[in-house]
């Protein structure tokens, strides 16, 4: 699917899902969350995608993956609902340790939507009421704080290159 045809079908599913027809916009989203993360991955390889455009993308994901997330467990389905906002949480994490210049550019899109993804987790994880589900976000939580330990190294080792 080309990035208009996953842009549309983005669109489709926000209309259908505020219709209340979430089975279709289910299906909708799953297509979006199936191709947006490799157009993501070659927006970063293409010398022509402008910041803005990049988090567009970015926030598209995050959006995508937090309203799926909502449909899959009004579907019953919480294990796969968690599994899609920590898998599109660790890709907002990875791609914010790459050194290109784009992703320097948006570095803050990407943080504030890697928050939000962090934060939904979390208030997912304790709407289930669950221990289990507790320790799942703990995980998450200390994965956090070692891309953030990763990140300042990153920063202080490309600052210490730049003085020299």
């Amino acid at each position: 699917m080309d990035l208009q045809q996953c842009w549309t079908h983005y669109l489709k599913a926000e209309q259908l899902l505020e219709q209340g027809h979430w089975p279709e916009a289910h299906h909708l989203y799953d297509e979006v969350l199936n191709h947006l993360p490799h157009h993501i991955h070659a927006a970063i390889e293409c010398n022509d995608t402008k910041p803005c455009q990049f988090s567009c993308l970015l926030t598209g994901l995050r959006d995508a993956a937090v309203s799926q997330s909502e449909i899959l467990n009004r579907m019953g389905q919480q294990q796969r609902a968690f599994e899609l906002l920590n898998q599109s949480y660790a890709l907002l994490q990875f791609m914010s340790i790459e050194e290109s210049e784009l992703v320097q550019a948006t570095h803050h899109v990407l943080e504030k939507n890697s928050e939000e993804l962090l934060r939904h987790m979390g208030q997912f994880c304790t709407a289930q009421r669950n221990a289990q589900w507790m320790l799942e976000f703990e995980q998450v939580q200390k994965a956090h704080h070692y891309f953030s330990t990763l990140k300042t190294y990153n920063a202080v080792s490309q600052s210490a290159r730049v003085i020299n």
